[in-house]
């Protein structure tokens, strides 16, 4: 059972949220439900420059679907618990990018 219940307003926040991320942030989320990470790997294997890494990280965590341990001198990224059950919730929303304005 889930320590998030879908079944209030907090379904509908996150699902406008998530819409509206940028698409660095989707192909982060993307990734990272694959596998853990640090920043030069989630860069290369997201496909996001190192400049908006960092923000789209900041998108991510904000929301609380990434976080971070510290490994050594490295961060090491990874999604939470939250951010597993969105990305299976909204699996739609985040991997169908937005076009490019």
């Amino acid at each position: 059972m889930s320590a998030y219940d879908f079944n209030t307003p907090l379904k509908t926040y996150l699902q406008n949220m998530i819409s509206q991320l940028p698409n660095g942030t989707k192909l982060i989320l993307q990734t990272l439900n694959q596998a853990d990470f640090n920043k030069d790997d989630l860069s290369l294997n997201a496909r996001v420059r190192r400049g908006e890494l960092n923000a789209a990280l900041i998108w991510a965590e904000s929301l609380g679907l990434v976080s971070y341990t510290t490994s050594g001198r490295q961060k090491v990224y990874s999604l939470t618990s939250l951010g597993k059950l969105c990305y299976e919730e909204f699996n739609d929303i985040i991997t169908t990018l937005n076009e490019e304005r």
